[in-house]
């Protein structure tokens, strides 16, 4: 339990103290005149929505402080020249930043230099765009007098459309701009080889609750083989559970289940199959996968936005789906209670549709060379559901701060 708490108590203090101005960073910066400050590494986050370093600065009467500092999206500090390698733990850097305007120590990344003398972003230029006033925080401007929404439609239209991504623009990835949209039209209207089985729906998971000790139902069994590092986390999480106390689950904090839980959970499972791709919504939380029929290729590894449902690329072998995904992060990721999953991590599945387009049998092959030996395979089914909807579901880590067993 106290894992548990230390963790809560951790992540909400981060919450509070850097992601809550996150998407308002005008509010809870100054940005009339950057500071510099240099320091040594001690966390490196660079996905998206935001980039997260902090540093431990000496600060002038020789007392050392944590400073947070905050960036953008991995498009926008790629535009800047950053990627995942730029910045290691214990590096020696330094960096140009807006500095909060409560005082606390931390900003806004504006430039860097970093442990090999390289430059980021660190000489002002004139091409740069000023950055705007918060919208809340502006006075409200009367519009002209008889505008139509026409009108308004007219004068800030984009000079082209349909709009062309770089990857640079809110809520875009590295991924795009480097190759056709799954939904472009012209990517959809592609000449292709109609799919064997169409996975739009919505999908059940079968739990086969009977028959726990032999499959075990959300979970996968049998076990393989753990390494030294995973069985020791193993172990932990038994004798915590032996005690009653809940260990070591990020759910818990409202991270994503990721891959392969998100597949494993119950409730409806809702699917969307293009051509190009197939989009899936959960119940539990929302959370969203996407799997690409396209032929795109795999990103370059510096690009990859490591996450929790990792990169899924899909082809079709005779009336089989396969799936290999990999790109997957190494912290706070599970494969099933009690068992991490790492960087290395591969998955790859293999769907096949039964029972007259009724059930979808997926077998599982998993590896992942620190946590455990050799191939760890599987089958889970999914069965179609009619008369039921993905709704709208939070999760609220206040909320998880009163469940049973957390005090």
């Amino acid at each position: 339990m106290k894992h548990l708490l230390m963790a809560l108590t951790s992540w909400a203090f981060i919450f509070s103290s850097f992601y809550i101005g996150a998407h308002h960073s005008a509010v809870v910066f100054d940005l009339t005149e950057p500071v510099i400050k240099s320091g040594k590494v001690t966390e490196f986050i660079m996905r998206n929505p935001h980039m997260v370093l902090t540093m431990d600065v000496v600060n002038e009467e020789g007392v050392t402080e944590e400073w947070g500092v905050e960036g953008q999206g991995i498009a926008g500090m790629q535009a800047m020249g950053f990627n995942r390698n730029t910045v290691a733990v214990g590096d020696e850097i330094t960096v140009k930043m807006y500095p909060m305007k409560s005082g606390r120590p931390g900003g806004l990344i504006e430039g860097m230099i970093g442990a090999d003398n390289t430059a980021y972003n660190m000489e002002p230029s004139a091409s740069e765009p000023a950055r705007q006033v918060y919208p809340a925080l502006m006075e409200w401007i009367p519009a002209p007098e008889g505008e139509t929404w026409q009108d308004r439609e007219e004068k800030t239209r984009p000079s082209e459309l349909p709009i062309v991504s770089s990857g640079l623009g809110a809520g875009d990835s590295t991924a795009t701009g480097a190759m056709p949209g799954a939904l472009d039209p012209e990517n959809l209207a592609m000449d292709r080889e109609p799919a064997p089985f169409d996975l739009t729906g919505m999908w059940q998971f079968r739990g086969e609750e009977e028959w726990r000790p032999n499959y075990g139902s959300f979970e996968f069994k049998p076990k393989p083989t753990l390494t030294a590092k995973a069985q020791a986390f193993m172990d932990e999480y038994i004798e915590a559970s032996a005690r009653g106390e809940r260990f070591g689950d990020p759910t818990a904090l409202c991270y994503p289940p990721g891959m392969p839980r998100f597949m494993t959970r119950y409730g409806s499972l809702m699917m969307l199959q293009y051509p190009t791709a197939i989009y899936m919504m959960s119940r539990l939380n929302n959370d969203y996968r996407v799997i690409f029929l396209d032929g795109r290729e795999r990103l370059p590894e510096s690009q990859i936005d490591r996450n929790w449902h990792g990169e899924s690329l899909g082809h079709w072998e005779g009336d089989t789906l396969v799936v290999e995904t990999i790109g997957f992060i190494g912290e706070n990721h599970l494969i099933q209670a009690g068992v991490p999953a790492g960087q290395q991590l591969k998955i790859v599945e293999r769907y096949q549709m039964i029972n007259d387009g009724n059930t979808l049998a997926i077998e599982f092959t998993f590896t992942d060379p620190e946590n455990w030996e050799g191939e760890w395979k599987h089958v889970k089914f999914r069965d179609r559901v009619l008369r039921s909807d993905v709704r709208e579901a939070n999760c609220i880590y206040t909320d998880n701060l009163s469940l049973p067993g957390i005090d």
